[in-house]
């Protein structure tokens, strides 16, 4: 564990973190714990991680059933749980509370008496990382924040400091955290570049912050509804876009580099302060943030938000991480109406997609990233079973497809019951639907082609070789 030194990213060795051994006690007392059989999901958690925050949290191992014996009643189930009396207890009672909904760091500190602020949302993490000191400072507490959670502790144990500090808190979110409009006016010929800005589109998907062209006698402009924490950031991002300027911002786990040891941060900082001179851009980050924001011209920006990446990945290789994404699943990836987007948000970790790098990023516990990481690629692997590209050498081909009229790519889809889209000025056809509609679709496409006397280019999903779609 600690950092492995070296004088940072451009110059250095190893990175700053590392696993945790549970440290269980597999030798102890045996009490079972009757749960019901739908609730067995639950403890384990995906991917298991509830599980082994539990037994973390408790140093209590947790043996879950198998297969029901034929004399075992169908609904009840029997948890074995295994430790010292104590452990048990306090396992007990924190399975309880992850049964109720609770996230397990959450039970487990209230348990040790914390009082929870749960469900807060970006902005208002953002807005409780920079008074966090002052918090602690003026109220005589001690704050742990996580992606979605506000851990309270009395650093006296007594608790009625720690409920004061929450109502605090409370008092200092409710400016932002008041829902209100605004126009924010955006020149007629950039509106439309402005409002699908990658950024901006971030912060929607973050906030839940919705974004209109308006158009009035006054002029066109962006009409914001949101948080009105959220509306004033993303009225920034619009007018720093509409005078030309870079507006880009990296989501990151409140406190983060706080818990880094003192010669990593400084090596941190020393390459940060490379990333600024060599980029050309400004790079900030508060203390006790939850985002790093970029300031400089719109390539400069870019540049310095993708390389930040790479050196945070490097300090945290299990809490950051960057996935490349074919650009023609970024829609997929983000679900109709972005739910499928939201649904990756954990209470671990915070998920932020680039529409217009193609790129997802994820920065949380170590946990809550694997989960993520792996949801995402199960995603892109079905993505490439429904999904083909075929790139095409001629422009005329595209025409070849779509037939007279159109009559033929609808023939196409009817006889396929796929989707068909052709793209005759990128030279490109997309193909989705199922994963047998799409193969007939391809191979009908490839007859047409072969024709036609052009050649289909190398179609394919996301990583695969081309021809059948990367199978």
């Amino acid at each position: 564990k600690g950092y492995g030194g070296g004088g940072g990213k451009y110059g250095g060795k190893g990175g700053w973190g590392g696993g945790n051994d549970s440290g269980f006690n597999a030798h102890g007392e045996t009490e079972t714990m009757e749960v019901d059989d739908r609730d067995i999901g639950r403890i384990i958690g995906k991917g298991g991680c509830n599980i082994r925050e539990l037994q973390e949290g408790t140093k209590c191992k947790i043996i879950t059933p198998g297969k029901k014996e034929d004399n075992e009643d169908p609904t009840l189930r029997q948890v074995k749980l295994i430790g010292s009396k104590e452990q048990i207890e306090r396992c007990k009672e924190a399975i309880s509370g992850v049964l109720m909904g609770d996230e397990p760091k959450d039970v487990l500190a209230q348990i040790d008496g914390a009082v929870v602020l749960k469900n807060v949302e970006p902005m208002s993490m953002g807005h409780l990382g920079k008074i966090k000191a002052k918090i602690e400072e003026e109220m005589g507490v001690r704050l742990e924040l996580d992606a979605r959670s506000a851990r309270i502790w009395s650093k006296d144990g007594n608790r009625d400091k720690a409920l004061d500090a929450k109502e605090k808190i409370e008092e200092e979110l409710e400016d932002i955290t008041t829902v209100d409009t605004l126009t924010v006016p955006v020149p007629a010929n950039i509106v439309n570049q402005v409002i699908n800005d990658s950024a901006l589109r971030q912060l929607q998907d973050q906030t839940g912050l919705t974004a209109n062209v308006s158009k009035n006698d006054q002029g066109t402009g962006i009409r914001l509804t949101g948080l009105s924490g959220a509306i004033q950031e993303a009225k920034s991002l619009i007018e720093r876009r509409s005078s030309g300027q870079g507006a880009e911002f990296l989501s990151l786990m409140p406190g983060m580099l706080q818990k880094m040891p003192p010669k990593a941060y400084g090596d941190l900082q020393r390459d940060m302060s490379f990333l600024q001179q060599n980029s050309g851009a400004q790079v900030t980050i508060g203390e006790g943030s939850n985002k790093a924001e970029f300031k400089g011209g719109p390539d400069e920006v870019c540049h310095a938000k993708a390389e930040l990446q790479k050196i945070l990945h490097f300090y945290f290789p299990q809490e950051c991480d960057t996935i490349e994404l074919p650009p023609e699943s970024v829609d997929w990836i983000a679900g109709d109406d972005d739910r499928e987007l939201m649904r990756l948000q954990s209470a671990g970790a915070v998920v932020s997609l680039d529409r217009g790098a193609a790129s997802l990023w994820i920065c949380g516990n170590p946990r809550s990233v694997d989960q993520v990481r792996n949801r995402i690629r199960n995603s892109l692997s079905r993505w490439e079973r429904e999904h083909t590209v075929i790139k095409l050498h001629r422009r005329d081909a595209a025409f070849a497809i779509i037939g007279r009229g159109g009559e033929r790519i609808r023939q196409l889809q009817t006889d396929t019951q796929a989707r068909i889209d052709v793209d005759p000025d990128n030279q490109r056809v997309t193909i989705s639907g199922k994963e047998d509609s799409v193969r007939e679709a391809k191979a009908r496409i490839m007859e047409i082609l072969q024709g036609h006397g052009g050649k289909g280019g190398d179609g394919g999903g996301w990583g695969g070789k081309g021809g059948d779609g990367g199978n």
